[in-house]
């Protein structure tokens, strides 16, 4: 049976023979294009959001000196594809609650149904964006997303490395140490031209039982960075150093034209990846329960999209009077359970002892529940009805 152009609105051009040519193309269109649009400007303000945050965080390490300015911007680019992974699920969720809302709050939904068009031509309108949507997810998780990992362990650990001089900032204080021992460096400016800093000054405080309250004190006039063995040391020239403790008589002045300070360990060769970092061939080939529950992780982030896209359709269902966000915060809260029981068992998985774990610990089971559940969003009330009948 045909659809008439009435019901859905078409003008006379349309309908010279009183029915429409390609309703289904027409709705596809509209419908995918309400839904990326929608979907891109979520995803800008999530990541927005998300990214704001780390990078005010990387800033304060950068301002602390744990981290050098200029690997803050590639720590954040690395790292991009892994907010991007998270957010688009979810993006493309809030998209389809709220594109499919309004139409309900408008009535075309209404108008649809009437001309024939019901939830199995919606779900197959959204089958191209879906798709879309998890081959994004799959390239990210399943290939990008572990290189730019291992490149960000790969620059922390090559800040880890480095001294607490070459972060410097001329002009600010640097504290680094621990509960027993700190060292303050300051430098008043940078020659560029020389490579050198002006106007250096080092103060070593500890505070163990043998050396509690003694403070080494060092102020040079230039100081330079030099590589011996793998060490890093600081060369420091035309300077005064002073040793004693606060308040006391029994300190040392001592006057020199060159000391050396040691301002780093032996440099070694950085440690393998993370399992973040890891490609997925090889957490294949692994088995530890580690490399499983992160593979199941990167497996579960694809079938998530879905999952919650069918289950958007009946959620996004609502009446022109209860306004179309009545049911946008119970979805989003589904959402992120559903995303905590995946995170949840992914931290089973990983804690398991040895290589082989129980058949219960899986991801596809929290799928299956969630399965569930949005079989019971389309079919749940015609069940409870028979059964009410009965």
């Amino acid at each position: 049976m045909r659809t008439p152009c009435s019901l859905l609105g078409y003008n006379a051009a349309h309908c010279e023979a009183g029915f429409v040519a390609g309703p289904t193309l027409i709705l596809h269109r509209y419908i995918n294009r309400q839904v990326f649009m929608t979907t891109v400007m979520v995803t800008f303000i999530l990541v927005m959001v998300l990214v704001s945050g780390r990078f005010i965080k990387y800033l304060a390490e950068a301002a602390a000196g744990q981290i050098a300015a200029d690997a803050l911007f590639m720590v954040m680019a690395f790292r991009l594809p892994e907010f991007l992974q998270m957010i688009l699920p979810l993006s493309l969720y809030i998209a389809l609650l709220l594109v499919l809302g309004r139409m309900h709050m408008d009535n075309e939904m209404v108008v649809l149904h009437a001309g024939g068009q019901g939830n199995a031509r919606v779900i197959r309108s959204l089958i191209a964006p879906v798709l879309v949507a998890m081959a994004v997810v799959a390239l990210f998780s399943l290939y990008v997303t572990p290189k730019g990992d291992a490149e960000v362990n790969r620059i922390f650990e090559e800040q880890k490395g480095r001294s607490v001089l070459e972060l410097l900032t001329p002009g600010r204080f640097h504290v680094k140490g621990d509960g027993e021992s700190q060292r303050a460096t300051y430098a008043e400016s940078l020659n560029r031209e020389e490579g050198v800093l002006e106007n250096v000054f080092v103060a070593d405080a500890s505070f163990g039982d043998d050396e509690a309250g003694r403070i080494l004190t060092v102020w040079a006039r230039t100081g330079r960075l030099v590589q011996d063995d793998n060490i890093s040391y600081l060369e420091l020239r035309d300077g005064f150093q002073y040793q004693g403790k606060p308040g006391a008589a029994d300190y040392r002045e001592v006057a020199f034209e060159t000391a050396r300070v040691r301002i780093g360990n032996e440099r070694s060769s950085s440690r393998p990846p993370e399992v973040r970092g890891r490609a997925t061939a090889e957490l294949i080939e692994d088995g530890s329960n580690k490399a499983q529950a992160e593979l199941q992780w990167r497996w579960s982030l694809i079938l998530t999209i879905p999952i919650m896209c069918l289950a958007a359709i009946p959620l996004a269902r609502v009446n022109p009077r209860q306004g179309r966000f009545l049911r946008m915060i119970p979805a989003v809260l589904g959402y992120m359970f559903y995303v905590g029981l995946l995170l949840t068992m992914r931290s089973w998985i990983a804690d398991l002892p040895g290589k082989e774990h129980p058949w219960f610990y899986s991801t596809l089971w929290i799928h299956l529940l969630a399965g569930i559940a949005v079989f019971g969003l389309y079919y749940g009330d015609r069940l409870f009805k028979r059964r009410t009948r009965q």
